[in-house]
C-alpha cells in the first residue's frame, strides 16, 4: 500500500502562522474526532502548543461509539489534560468556557493585583480538517462568522472571530501532517472522511469500512442493510457483502447487474454519517494507542 501524502500549501502556511501566533494565545482548544482520538492528533500541532494550556474537545461524539469514548475522556484524566467530549450541533457549549475560566483563573489573579483590567480570553482553535472547528465557532459566536461544510479544506486562512466580552477565538485552517509514515492512521482517517476521497481508492476504503464493521459492529450492519450473515473473512467474501447491499437498495444496472460503485459510495456515505452504527476506530492503551481490532482481508 502507498504512503498517504496530502499537505497543501495553505496548510503549511498555517502552521507558520500558528507558531508566531501562539505568544498572544491563552487556550488552546484541540479538536479531535472522538471516533479517531489519536489519528486525528497531528503531532506538528502538538509540537508547537505543547506549552499552552490545552482543553481537547472530542467532537462528533455522536458518531462515536460511547463506551469507548468514555474510555477516552478517562485516559485524558489520568494525564491530567484537560477534555470533554461534544456533539458540536446539538450540546450545550458552555462547558468550554467554564472550563477556560478554571484554568485562567491563577493569571487574571495576578494581573487584578497589579492592577490590569479583565480581558477577554484568546483562544486558538485547531484541528485536522473536517473535525468541527468552524461549526463550534459558529455556535459560539451565534453567528455564521465561518463557512461550514462536510467535507475537508474548508477554511483556508486565519481569522479573529470576537464571541463577546470574555472570548475571542482565532479560528485555522484544518491542518494534517506531511505524511503519514503508519498507513494504518491515513486509512483511519479516510474512513472517518477526513482526507479527500481521491486520496485514497473508495474500493479499499469500503473493503476496510466493511472489515471494521463485520469485526466490532455485525448486529448494526445486518440490521441497517438487512443482511443475513457478515462473514467478511477474505476480499471475495467482501465484495459478495457490496451486491448484497445492492441487490438489497436496488443498485441495477441493465442485465440487473448489481451497480458496485453505487454500493461503494453507499457505504462509505452511511458509515461516515453513523447511520449504520455509531463506530470508534481505536481504542486507549495504558502505554500507547490501540487500533479497535479488525480481520485481516
Amino acid at each position: 500500500m502507498k504512503q498517504y501524502q496530502w499537505f497543501p500549501g495553505h496548510m503549511a502556511k498555517a502552521l507558520k502562522e500558528i507558531d508566531e501566533r501562539i505568544k498572544v494565545i491563552d487556550v488552546v482548544l484541540v479538536l479531535l474526532d472522538a471516533r479517531a482520538p489519536y489519528s486525528s492528533l497531528n503531532p506538528k500541532l502538538q509540537g508547537i502548543i505543547q506549552h499552552k494550556p490545552t482543553i481537547y474537545i472530542l467532537t462528533k461524539r455522536d458518531l462515536a461509539d460511547q463506551k469507548i469514548t468514555n474510555q477516552w475522556l478517562n485516559y485524558f484524566k489520568k494525564e491530567e489534560s484537560k477534555a470533554i467530549a461534544i456533539d458540536v450541533n446539538h450540546d450545550n457549549l458552555n462547558v468550554i468556557d467554564k472550563e477556560a475560566e478554571v484554568i485562567m483563573a491563577p493569571k487574571f489573579a495576578r494581573e487584578k493585583a497589579k492592577g490590569i483590567k479583565p480581558r477577554a480570553i484568546r483562544y486558538l482553535v485547531v484541528g485536522i480538517p473536517n473535525v468541527g472547528k468552524s461549526t463550534l465557532i459558529n455556535r459560539l459566536a451565534k453567528r455564521k462568522a465561518t463557512v461550514t461544510a462536510n467535507r475537508p479544506g474548508v477554511t483556508k486562512a486565519q481569522q479573529y472571530i470576537k464571541v463577546n466580552e470574555r472570548m475571542e477565538l482565532l479560528d485555522t485552517p484544518g491542518v494534517l501532517w506531511p505524511n503519514f509514515d503508519d498507513n494504518t492512521i491515513g486509512t483511519k482517517l479516510a474512513m472517518i472522511g477526513t482526507i479527500k476521497q481521491d486520496i485514497l481508492p473508495q474500493e479499499d476504503l469500503a473493503l476496510q469500512i466493511l472489515n471494521l464493521l463485520t469485526t466490532n459492529y455485525p448486529l448494526s450492519l445486518q440490521s441497517y442493510y438487512e443482511i443475513i450473515e457478515t462473514p467478511v473473512l477474505d476480499e471475495k467474501q467482501a465484495y459478495n457483502m457490496l451486491n448484497e447491499i445492492g441487490l438489497k437498495r436496488g443498485f441495477l444496472l441493465k442485465g440487473n447487474n448489481v451497480d458496485i460503485t453505487r454500493s461503494i459510495t453507499t457505504l462509505i456515505k452511511d458509515f461516515q454519517s453513523g447511520k449504520v452504527a455509531k463506530v470508534s476506530l481505536e481504542i486507549p492503551g495504558n502505554d500507547t494507542w490501540q487500533t479497535v481490532g479488525t480481520k485481516t482481508l
